[in-house]
């Protein structure tokens, strides 16, 4: 699956949050998400531009491979794999014994919206800020993707400054 998105870093969801609301649209999920990130016995997935990542939220555990990142410009494009798991324990145990090192952790609390062919996810991160993100359906074409997301950033007001790095990067960055 292809993953296409922008990321906006916004000064305050609260607008946002409110058009969203008022259109109606449909709340997917919201709650607290804690992200394990891993990095490779094999290669250095910051040099490769590789995330692997367990995830869990209130109700499920996943585990995510992200391939580097393609496309141009305040779009961000890569291949996404993801796994239902029963246990984040279970499997960030199985992870470090076959080699792979816990890099980071990323905590957040999220909000996620069905808005016409795409998901609005809004993101309180701790150490980051607030951030609003639209990610377009698997199934379009990039540049419809791009089409669409450009339309709801636009009725939404999801404007600022757009950033291709993830939020393990931007930490990341925060640290050195």
């Amino acid at each position: 699956m292809l993953e296409i998105e922008i990321k906006v870093k916004v000064p305050d969801l609260q607008p946002i949050r409110e058009r969203i609301l008022t259109s109606g649209a449909p709340l997917i999920e919201k709650g607290d998400e804690f992200d394990a990130y891993y990095n490779s016995p094999e290669r250095n997935f910051a040099e490769t531009d590789e995330a692997l990542r367990l995830r869990k939220a209130d109700d499920y555990v996943l585990l995510t491979y992200k391939g580097p990142k393609i496309g141009s410009g305040s779009f961000k494009a890569r291949e996404e794999l993801n796994l239902r798991v029963e246990s984040l324990e279970t499997m960030d145990l199985l992870l470090q014994r076959i080699g792979f090192q816990k890099t980071a952790t990323v905590r957040k609390y999220r909000e996620s919206y069905g808005i016409g062919l795409a998901t609005v996810t809004l993101d309180s991160v701790d150490g980051l800020g607030t951030f609003a993100e639209i990610e377009a359906a698997a199934e379009l074409s990039q540049e419809d993707a791009e089409k669409e997301i450009e339309r709801i950033a636009k009725e939404y007001g999801i404007i600022g400054e757009r950033l291709t790095l993830s939020y393990l990067e931007l930490l990341l960055e925060q640290q050195r």
